[in-house]
């Protein structure tokens, strides 16, 4: 695969902290995510564009910590999500502890708003970790789905502060890490059954020590085998704005995504309907931090993990 830097290449630098994305026409989630994923501890961001037309590229570009990368051949058309995964990892991430991560999607683990990625990942490396598994929790807004502009400016968490608290189950598959998560919104609202055997699936592998030879091999659903760290991660999952039914129509027409967008067909029909959409209901919870998610046991770490958190926020008190 041919790729092309807009500007400088990333420069290599050990120790950073890398996140990768695609990228089409995000220019209204692009702020918050950058914002959320800097706070966090990331380093440099390397982003592929992928023929965007809303401002993505100007406003990536403008960015001194954003490299972003195009390919003479076309990533959707040419080349499947697994693959241009594996050729941008292997080309600007191989040694780095690298998020690779949707632009609707913040990563959060246990006690992330005490202890920042640098801290966790020094942690994992000491132990051995090579990966860390997350649950995608799909947020909401309060109201109509088709209502919930977001202002760039603005935090994704204040325009959705809403998700289910469950119930989420857990089915064994043969692709590592061997376990599909399915539940949420998605699957409380829309049937998949005319398209896909199941709901969508919310088990991903984000947070990886990227080393050549490495793949992932359903998107970031699952990755050849490495030694994960006993925790399970969260990606605050943003699909949920005023731009879903847009977004489905031109995934359905175009095809772009897993089994010929087959997921986006059975959002389409929901919304072809004309009826309202409101993914909050009397069972939704706001959003208040990981120790939320925590309790409700949507995300968890190890003992040890736990007392890093516990002695980071010792110290800063």
């Amino acid at each position: 695969m041919d790729l092309t830097v807009l500007g400088p290449p990333p420069p290599h630098r050990p120790g950073e902290i890398r996140v990768c994305a695609m990228v089409r026409d995000e220019a209204v989630r692009l702020p918050s995510f950058l914002r959320h994923h800097r706070a966090l501890g990331a380093d440099r961001f390397i982003i592929v564009d992928d023929g965007s037309t809303d401002g993505t590229v100007e406003l990536l570009a403008a960015q001194p910590d954003v490299h972003v990368v195009r390919s003479s051949a076309g990533f959707a058309d040419r080349h499947g999500p697994v693959d241009w995964i594996s050729h941008v990892l292997d080309a600007f991430c191989d040694g780095y502890w690298t998020l690779t991560v949707d632009a609707d999607e913040l990563f959060v683990f246990p006690g992330c708003e005490r202890i920042g990625l640098r801290a966790a990942c020094e942690h994992f490396d000491a132990v051995g970790a090579e990966g860390v598994m997350a649950l995608m929790i799909d947020m909401y807004g309060p109201g109509e789905v088709s209502a919930t502009a977001h202002d760039p400016d603005a935090r994704l968490l204040d325009t959705c502060p809403y998700f289910d608290p469950g119930p989420y189950r857990a089915v064994r598959t043969g692709l590592f890490p061997n376990v599909h998560f399915h539940g949420g919104p998605r699957m409380r609202l829309f049937d998949f059954s005319p398209y896909q055997e199941r709901p969508p699936v919310l088990t991903k592998a984000p947070l990886v020590k990227w080393e050549r030879g490495r793949q992932y091999l359903l998107s970031t659903h699952a990755v050849t085998p490495l030694r994960l760290y006993p925790m399970l991660a969260g990606l605050l999952h943003f699909k949920f704005l005023s731009d879903f039914h847009d977004r489905a129509i031109q995934a359905v027409a175009t095809g772009r995504h897993y089994g010929g967008s087959s997921e986006y067909r059975a959002y389409k029909d929901v919304m072809d309907r004309g009826g309202a959409l409101r993914p909050r209901d009397d069972h939704s919870v706001r959003y208040l931090g990981t120790d939320q998610l925590v309790r409700l046991e949507l995300m968890y770490a190890d003992a040890a993990f736990d007392a890093l958190v516990a002695g980071r926020a010792a110290a800063q008190a």
